[in-house]
């Protein structure tokens, strides 16, 4: 089976995965037969509902700002805690699998899953969305590394390229449908339902599990997760996102901003120090010694960026009245000629870097990401969607190149009895980056935006509003009756909020089209050529 063939279930969210070599046999796992289909049914069915919570919430943004009364900064927030959670307990949820056996793990993850959707369905308040989506995070992270386990161990040795094919695909088709369900339940029942339908979809995967899942192997029992790491990577990003989320609020210099800051390089660098003593660390960080993993996660969060970036910042712009003014279904629509370009350009890739490599169809691929996206820093307020889509078609082929091979060109460079901790690496990469995008990429577009706006507003002497005011329009809310005046004030409110809208969705696609430019050249650096005359992949690391 090819490196990229192995990798392919982990194009959209990367979970540690198995050794060629190994198999259901010599896992000691359950024989195909009478329970393959019902496992492999539980593994899909937890699998999509992931997918379809991690992209359906996009199409939901606006009805979530208006139901709440909450601006960009809580609806990132509602986006980036999710991705925090997940990228601080995806690796120790990986463990928990092996020690209390990939069926206790999956019930347990279905249901921490469904508490967290239930109480975002439920929530009145920006505080306890964001906590439902930390509960989801949670579940979520000790739930994806079992989708591809209870495979692992059921599947035979022979089949295995079957099953992480059938992985893929159903990864890929959540991915690509998630807005449309968001937006079908935002603009018919309510976006709530979204999270209601999740609580119960993940209360019958558990509900099945406990009998589909009972060939599967028992625990270990052994002790092993690195509370100590978790815990020091949990305090060291949340004060990052912290403090870059309240930078509008609090100011850049402001005390509270900086105790943040000193916070997260405290404990990242604790981290750093307790990991590189302990015999079984959260992540094994001697592994960044060798270039092609680092170039493997420079690839990784490139892609990363705009993967999630493009979905989050494309709906802020495109569902509020001042701009596209697109209904949620519209919105997912509008976004499906890239989520087709990025499946279909990933499925494509796989034969291209087994017969080239992937030095140069990853460098070509980011260079795809960053063309697309300085195309899309073009887009004005008068802009319509067909501005939009040639650069969202060239972006999704970028996206799709840079899918899965930078992983696989990382981890099929070492050693492979070390491919799981690379991986572990790499999964915290992803899901860090997804953080950070959204938080960071929110802080551009609030600070531009609002700019803008009060520009504009200024050029036809209005007053400009507030932050609080300016972070809600940027949002797509409705301009508040206390300032919406007369017919003049209100049709300069709606030119000032599209030219915001528009000018910020702008630069965020511009950073992040020169973040991917600048990576090319690290990738090339850090990625070795092939070797003359040999596979097509990267030379081994030992």
């Amino acid at each position: 089976m090819s490196t990229i063939r192995r990798v392919l279930g982990g194009a959209l969210f990367h979970v540690p995965h198995p050794a060629p070599e190994r198999g259901a046999e010599a896992d000691g796992g359950a024989s195909p037969g009478g329970h393959l289909g019902a496992v492999t049914a539980v593994s899909g069915a937890a699998l999509f509902l992931l997918g379809v919570n991690t992209t359906g919430i996009n199409t939901a943004l606006r009805a979530i700002a208006a139901d709440l009364g909450v601006g960009t900064t809580a609806l990132s927030w509602a986006v980036g805690a999710y991705m925090l959670a997940v990228a601080a307990v995806v690796v120790p949820g990986g463990r928990l699998g092996d020690v209390l056996g990939q069926r206790v793990t999956v019930v347990a993850g279905c249901l921490v899953f469904a508490a967290g959707a239930a109480v975002v369905a439920a929530s009145g308040t920006e505080a306890v969305l964001i906590a439902g989506r930390v509960v989801q995070g949670v579940g979520a992270a000790a739930l994806m590394p079992s989708t591809m386990a209870v495979l692992r161990l059921s599947w035979p040795r022979e089949r295995q390229g079957v099953a992480l094919g059938l992985w893929g695909a159903v990864a890929g088709l959540a991915f690509a449908v998630g807005p449309l369900i968001g937006g079908a339940f935002t603009d018919g029942p309510s976006w709530r339902w979204l999270w209601w339908t999740s609580a119960g979809w993940a209360l019958l995967v558990a509900l099945v599990a406990v009998f589909a899942l009972r060939s599967l192997p028992h625990g270990s029992g052994e002790r092993g997760v690195d509370v100590t790491g978790v815990l020091l990577l949990s305090v060291g990003l949340t004060s990052l996102l912290v403090a870059l989320q309240q930078i509008p609020s609090w100011g850049a210099g402001s005390p509270a901003t900086v105790v943040c800051f000193v916070v997260a390089a405290v404990a990242l660098v604790a981290l750093v120090r307790v990991e590189a003593r302990r015999a079984a660390p959260l992540l094994h960080l001697d592994l960044l010694r060798k270039p092609p993993l680092v170039a493997a996660c420079i690839g990784t969060a490139v892609n990363t960026l705009f993967l999630i970036g493009f979905l989050y910042f494309f709906n802020l712009y495109a569902l509020s009245p001042d701009t596209l003014g697109y209904s949620a279904v519209t919105a997912s629509l509008a976004l499906l000629p890239y989520g087709a370009c990025v499946f279909a350009v990933s499925m494509g890739v796989g034969p291209l870097c087994d017969r080239v490599g992937y030095r140069w169809p990853v460098a070509a691929g980011t260079a795809l990401c960053g063309a697309g996206a300085l195309w899309l820093a073009g887009v004005g307020a008068d802009s319509g969607y067909g501005a939009v889509l040639p650069g969202s078609l060239v972006l999704g082929a970028g996206v799709g190149i840079t899918l899965s091979a930078p992983s696989a060109a990382g981890l099929g460079a070492l050693d492979g009895a070390r491919s799981g901790e690379a991986s572990g690496i790499i999964n915290v990469v992803r899901y860090v980056t997804a953080a950070l995008v959204v938080s960071a990429g929110t802080l551009v577009f609030l600070a531009r935006g609002a700019a803008r706006l009060v520009e504009v507003l200024a050029e036809a002497d209005v007053a400009g509003p507030g932050t609080t005011v300016s972070d809600r329009l940027l949002s797509g809310a409705v301009l508040p009756a206390e300032r919406a005046g007369g017919v003049a004030v209100r049709e300069a409110f709606h030119r000032a909020t599209a030219a915001g809208l528009a000018h910020g969705f702008a630069s965020v696609m511009f950073w992040l089209g020169v973040m991917a430019l600048a990576a090319i050249p690290l990738w090339l650096l850090l990625m070795p050529a092939p070797r003359p005359g040999g596979p097509s992949g990267p030379g081994r690391t030992e």
